[in-house]
């Protein structure tokens, strides 16, 4: 025959393949069991970037023997009852796959015990092999040990990035579910050393100072708009913050944290033309829905959600979002405008001569043999094409005009700048001599708890590009020298935006 039936071993290794991708996957599944089991304070520690060791310990409702050794039953849950309950999921884990997909990929050891319980019970698990439930003192809660992730799945193990971008992955999970629940206190270690510790707190506010750093949560204003039963809240950076990529929007649906596309739409269409294209904003969205109006569903690792009526979220949260611009552009042109002035007149604009001088000293220069070089020349023309541009003259201060073997060739005099710039800076780094200016007064960057483990790591990359940082405080780095052609300025978003390629592509 040429179909067989797989083994229940080959089975939970192939769908841990889809709950489990890295260790991140496993702190996010914990997390998650923590909350719905009523946790107040969740630890989690974490040794080698979570490939050698992860240990989740919380104060919940914990459970009995025999609950225990049904957790790590395939689809064994208690937040279904019925087939209704699928259908309105007010809970962040349902599916019953967590626990023995784990399993199936490493040496798992969970110990629990209940309120009223005088002793826990342990259970362990070893590759997908379970042993019986044994009886051990414990406080109330349950711990849950992972140990050699995909140790008996190698080829998985190769696909892990590097230990930096993993820890990051870790902290990102750990940061978007302290977001969510504020009043849970969260703490995460590495190899020893605490890393974050977030006391729980009543206002949001005080959360996001807690993750992001001061730095970055002054500039994100609070929002709130409802519709029916919908309603969307957060905070959001007003504008010209952006970031190169969306690491910075977070959204959640019923405090879960998903990547949907129509919330990611509808934000940047909140903002419309206020950003640049390719640029994202920093937005923490909670969009609060009726259980029974979204499918939670159809992702194995919950990132992904359905909604039954797409076109009003959509509409909802950009319409939160412009609202709420609009509002913030309304109050700082109250600040702008002095609280005194002069009746209304009438607008007056004096005469510019916007017709270039040069241009017109130009013309009674200019003959028709002015481009003597013939299509077919121009086409096999390759190099130096700007040094053999023929300066007319210049536009508003901005532009140089010029003419050109193809034609009339307009240069933005910024962008060319920022073009030669670029260049110097490219040949430098090539020939590995960056010149560095040491900055007067150094500049101190607050960054999250993943991102100042991954730039502790990555240091010599930045100082290759000429950038010298230093440790300042628990959670800052001072910016100590720059490369010299960099403009002067504020080089912290630079700083940034390269923590921010490193934790993604591992490169900049």
């Amino acid at each position: 025959m040429k179909i067989h039936i797989l083994s229940d071993e080959m089975a939970s290794r192939i769908a841990a393949g889809e709950v489990v991708e890295r260790p991140a996957s496993v702190v996010k599944e914990l997390i998650e069991n923590s909350l719905d089991a009523g946790a107040t304070e969740i630890s989690i520690s974490i040794e080698k970037s979570g490939t050698a060791f992860i240990r989740v310990a919380d104060n919940g409702e914990g459970m009995g023997r025999e609950d225990l050794a049904l957790a790590v039953e395939r689809h064994a849950t208690s937040k279904l009852r019925n087939e209704e309950d699928l259908f309105r999921v007010a809970t962040l884990g349902f599916r019953g796959e967590a626990l023995p997909s784990i399993g199936s990929v490493s040496r798992m050891e969970i110990v629990s015990r209940l309120p009223l319980s005088e002793t826990g019970y342990r259970i362990r698990i070893e590759g997908g092999k379970k042993a019986a439930p044994s009886v051990t003192g414990s406080p109330i809660g349950t711990s849950v040990e992972i140990k050699d992730i995909f140790f008996n799945t190698p080829a998985r193990r190769k696909f892990l990035k590097s230990p930096a971008t993993e820890l990051s992955h870790i902290c990102d999970v750990f940061n978007r579910v302290a977001l969510a629940y504020p009043k849970v206190h969260f703490r995460l270690s590495h190899d020893g050393r605490m890393i974050a510790d977030h006391a729980a707190v009543s206002q949001g506010t005080d959360r996001l100072h807690q993750v992001f750093g001061r730095e970055m949560a002054r500039d994100l204003i609070p929002f709130s708009w409802a519709r029916g039963e919908l309603s969307a809240s957060g905070y959001l950076s007003s504008v010209p913050t952006s970031f190169p990529n969306s690491r910075y929007l977070i959204t959640f649906v019923n405090r879960r944290f998903v990547r949907d596309k129509v919330l990611t739409h509808a934000v940047l269409q909140g903002y419309e033309t206020l950003l640049m294209k390719g640029q994202y904003p920093a937005v923490v969205l909670f969009l609060e829905i009726p259980f029974t109006e979204v499918d939670v569903n159809v992702h194995p690792a919950k990132y992904e959600v359905k909604f039954r009526r797409q076109s009003m979220v959509h509409e909802t949260v950009a319409e939160a979002i412009r609202q709420k611009l609009k509002q913030e552009a309304k109050e700082s042109s109250r600040k702008i405008l002095p609280s005194a002035s002069g009746p209304f007149s009438g607008v007056m604009e004096a005469q510019l001569p916007y017709a270039n001088r040069a241009i017109e000293q130009e013309k009674s220069h200019l003959r028709p043999d002015a481009f003597p070089i013939s299509r077919g020349q121009a086409e096999s023309i390759h190099d130096g094409f700007f040094s053999s541009l023929y300066i007319l003259g210049q536009i508003l201060g901005c532009y140089v005009v010029c003419s050109s073997p193809h034609g009339l060739a307009l240069i933005d005099q910024h962008a060319a700048h920022e073009r030669v710039f670029f260049e110097k800076f490219r040949r430098q780094l090539n020939t590995g001599d960056i010149q560095k200016q040491s900055l007067l007064i150094p500049q101190t960057i607050e960054l999250t708890a993943g991102e100042l483990m991954l730039l502790e790591q990555k240091l010599p990359a930045l100082e290759r590009f000429g950038f010298l940082l230093e440790p300042f405080g628990p959670d800052s780095y001072a910016i100590t020298a720059v490369p010299a052609l960099l403009p002067e300025g504020d080089c912290r978003p630079i700083v940034r935006q390269m923590v921010a390629e490193l934790a993604d592509v591992e490169n900049s």
